[in-house]
């Protein structure tokens, strides 16, 4: 009891308008507990509606091509809105403003996508493709400059703990939101439960928002940008064409890019399968889809302690090939799985993965990131991996009607385990390279 009262406390005074810690270390802890209450938040809002959004167009009517679109089309929107809305945000002296208005524009769309029923039965689908494809603009610069904001102000020694720490607390809440948003759909039924749900997480964007404010940005690390004087802004295609020769100039971001957007177009393949199995095939219900959820999270709590012992003992890219490796067996099991509770043990399983595969994949894009620009590099970033997110739907859904269930599953588990190994190569060329600039560092010393 002392224990949570004392917990209790800290949550009132970390989220409270009280001046901060005077002591640097003091304040990084203070915005790694905010940034994981920002994240429970977040969660919250975001799993009232995303995991039943491609449930609700097959309630209203989608075909198979309608659900690749869902997954798709907002790929081709994140790549139009990404590379400008990373430099908007660069420029930005309150980044922390911009970003929460750009996720109260992402979180507008769920309550347009409430009244998707009011149409007629033949635009339902086309509808909710479309509001799902113009969403992901303001989705996209969010995520951008939420990254680019949180690096500033979590140093990289205490990152992957801070990382963990958000992402478990953050999947935990976001699996009893997910069980409740599912179980209240099925009990009020099709349309009005969507509807609810779809509304509430607008709601609980306004919390969200509010805590992200709490974060204390007075510690941010400076690098020197600053805010471009309008005299000194270019036009966009110049501006582009610049930073486009210093991206090919920096090697480590370049080459953790290119492998990133082939081991994206291996992982992302068969993401609309899965939820045409689901459906279709075995039957799943809102219910069903929580309980998936639940088995994944119960997963990755297991693992997130686990690989942040791996990243800090192997690095970031060795620890992102490991935890990928394993990423083939989810579509493997669709394969093998005539029961949904064959689906929710394997589930368990990959959970305790993917909690590696997500720690590190954020870990690395920050770490080989420059600092000077950040959100423009990883906007560059988002959009080369977000053009596999494109074709990969397509692919997988090109699959199912040429193979099948079954077949299409092995393939794209196949293509899984050969894309992982994109990083292990990856990781060897930057560990010969660093080798190589040793010695040679190594020679003009011992000449000197």
């Amino acid at each position: 009891m002392n224990r949570l009262i004392a917990q209790l406390s800290t949550l009132r005074e970390d989220l409270s308008r009280k001046d901060p810690p005077d002591s640097p270390a003091l304040r990084t802890e203070r915005n790694i507990r905010v940034s994981t209450y920002h994240g429970i938040a977040s969660i919250m809002a975001l799993n009232l509606a995303s995991p039943f959004v491609s449930i609700f167009a097959v309630k209203m009517g989608a075909s198979n091509l309608q659900v690749g679109l869902l997954s798709s089309a907002p790929a081709l929107m994140a790549l139009l809105s990404m590379i400008p809305g990373g430099k908007y945000i660069d420029r930005q002296k309150d980044k922390k403003r911009a970003v929460s208005l750009f996720i109260l524009a992402q979180r507008l769309f769920y309550l347009l996508m409430a009244a998707v029923p009011f149409f007629s039965p033949d635009k339902r689908a086309w509808v909710l493709v479309l509001l799902a494809t113009l969403m992901n603009a303001p989705t996209s610069i969010a995520n951008v400059g939420w990254q680019a904001f949180i690096s500033r102000v979590i140093p990289v020694e205490r990152r992957a703990d801070a990382f963990a720490a958000r992402n478990r607390l953050s999947n935990l809440t976001g699996t009893i939101v997910v069980l409740f948003a599912g179980r209240l759909i099925d009990m009020v039924g099709s349309p009005l439960g969507y509807q609810i749900a779809f509304a509430g997480a607008f709601v609980m964007t306004m919390l969200e928002i509010w805590v992200f404010g709490r974060i204390d940005d007075s510690c941010e690390i400076a690098v020197g940008e600053g805010t471009e004087a309008s005299g000194e802004r270019t036009g966009m295609l110049k501006s582009i064409g610049r930073e486009l020769r210093e991206v090919f100039s920096t090697g480590p971001f370049l080459r953790y890019t290119i492998g990133s957007i082939l081991f994206y177009l291996c992982w992302q393949a068969p993401w609309p399968l899965f939820t045409l199995y689901q459906v279709n095939v075995l039957k799943a219900n809102n219910m069903w889809v929580s309980l998936l959820n639940l088995a994944n999270t119960s997963g990755s709590l297991m693992g997130y302690g686990f690989w942040v012992r791996q990243i800090h003992r192997h690095g970031n890219l060795k620890t992102l090939f490991f935890s990928s490796l394993w990423i083939f067996v989810v579509p493997l099991a669709y394969a093998m799985s005539k029961s949904l509770l064959t689906v929710a043990a394997f589930n368990l399983l990959t959970g305790a993965v993917f909690s590696g595969v997500n720690l590190a994949l954020l870990n690395t894009l920050l770490e080989v990131t420059p600092e000077k620009k950040k959100a423009t590099y990883i906007a560059y970033y988002t959009t080369a991996v977000t053009s596999s997110a494109i074709v990969a739907p397509m692919v997988g859904v090109g699959l199912l009607n040429r193979l099948g269930f079954f077949w299409a599953f092995i393939s794209l588990a196949i293509m899984r385990f050969l894309g992982s190994f994109v990083f292990l190569l990856v990781n060897s060329i930057e560990k010969k390279l660093a080798s190589r600039q040793a010695a040679s560092t190594s020679q003009v010393t011992s000449s000197i």
